[in-house]
């Protein structure tokens, strides 16, 4: 049986006790309201530090741009009209990191390096044609051709291919520059300060055998040539020289006569001769040979001494008649002439006193015959003074003229 009693005390037991409360949830929200309060206090923080932050860093990121924006105005200093420099610059300004900037620096560098480059390569082109090098379609062609290229080495090659046609193609345009000069009788040629006269035709020749070093140096001028007698001891000329022969006139100068001397002039600049400095304790019989000028011999005499003679006789007969009825009477007539001194023999030999044409046979190149006689002999008559009629430049006839011991030099053509 189901024991009552039990069942009513337990049911009091039950209505005695009370639950336990939960303060998990309570407890839970406390954190949460704690944390939300700590987070209302700081995220606020946090944000305006991040802001900050970021406008510190945006400040400083535009500072880089400028500093990046005026490396490239540095960079493209020698080229800033060229339309690559305003490329770099939009790119700098609309990059979004300091790499991507310090990329498009690097590219910069790389660009302007390979365009010094293929400048240098152009101005070398230029170099060779001078003022030329407009006219040229080779050389405007080839510069056309480095500026396309995409490398250095490319650049290079181009360069390096073409190095010999370029200097063909120049001296073409400096020798058509000069061949105007070869209608002229004579002209004066400067090569490194060294003067030369030549003939227009002598000029021409000369001109297709000089190197484009030599014809960018080359100075040319048209010259009036004079005649100027000029009197030559043999031992101050060696051989008579024949008219067309080049010379070099010279002077000879006491040294304890000068009083200054531009050093700088000799030898190449013909009787060019400035004062710079006094030359003390110079022995008066010391002598200096100073070039004055080259010259054409034009013609060459000998002058011989008075003493010179010649000797002729003549044998004629005269026969004289009438008619024939009359006698005729014959003479043998005998004519000699014993002449002293060069004058009257060839004043003689004009009037038709002696023979012209014998005269002229036996004295026919006598100096020339002389300087062979001589050479084969090993003999040479240094008494002998020589008579030359030369052409010299206008502007230096003056001292030509006024030369007190001149002597001359032949040029070996």
């Amino acid at each position: 049986m189901v024991d009552v009693d039990s069942i009513k005390r337990l049911k009091k037991k039950s209505k005695g006790r009370r639950p336990k409360s939960d303060l998990t949830p309570v407890i839970m929200l406390i954190i949460i309201v704690a944390i939300g309060a700590v987070l209302s206090l700081t995220i606020p923080k946090i944000f305006e530090s991040m802001k900050e932050e970021k406008q510190l860093y945006m400040q400083t990121f535009e500072k880089t741009k400028e500093d990046a924006i005026a490396q490239v105005e540095s960079i493209f200093a020698k080229y800033p009209s060229d339309p690559k420099k305003s490329e770099f610059v939009t790119k700098i300004r609309t990059a979004q990191s300091e790499e991507e900037i310090d990329k498009i620096i690097e590219e910069a560098y790389k660009y302007i390096t390979l365009k010094d480059y293929k400048e240098n390569l152009k101005n070398q082109i230029k170099s060779i044609y001078g003022e030329n090098f407009a006219e040229s379609p080779f050389a405007q062609k080839i510069a056309a051709e480095i500026d396309l290229a995409e490398t250095a080495e490319e650049a290079g090659n181009i360069f390096k291919e073409n190095a010999e046609k370029l200097n063909e193609d120049a001296k073409k345009y400096y020798i058509d520059k000069f061949k105007i000069y070869g209608k002229a009788k004579y002209v004066r040629v400067f090569i490194d300060n060294q003067e030369y006269l030549m003939s227009g035709k002598e000029f021409l020749k000369e001109l297709e055998s000089y190197d484009l070093v030599t014809l960018k140096k080359l100075k040319v001028y048209k010259i009036t040539m004079c005649e100027v007698p000029l009197i030559v001891p043999a031992r101050a000329c060696g051989e008579l020289p024949k008219p067309g022969d080049k010379i070099i006139v010279y002077d000879t100068i006491n040294i304890s006569d000068i009083v200054e001397l531009d050093v700088s002039k000799l030898p190449t600049d013909l009787g060019v001769w400035k004062v710079k400095k006094n030359i003390n304790n110079t022995p008066k019989k010391s002598a200096l040979s100073i070039p004055i000028t080259e010259a054409i011999v034009k013609e060459a005499y000998l002058l011989t001494p008075s003493e010179m003679s010649y000797s002729e006789s003549k044998s004629s007969s005269i026969t004289i008649s009438q008619d024939a009825d009359t006698s005729s009477a014959s003479k043998d007539v005998k004519v000699e002439y014993n002449l002293q001194g060069l004058n009257n023999i060839l004043h003689a030999a004009v009037m038709g006193k002696v023979d012209y044409n014998k005269v002229a046979s036996v004295l026919e190149k006598y100096g020339y015959r002389l300087n062979k006689l001589e050479k084969e002999t090993q003999l040479f008559n240094g008494d002998d003074t020589y008579l030359l009629i030369i052409e010299v430049p206008s502007d230096k006839v003056s001292m030509v003229v006024s030369s007190t011991t001149p002597s001359i030099v032949k040029i070996n053509k």
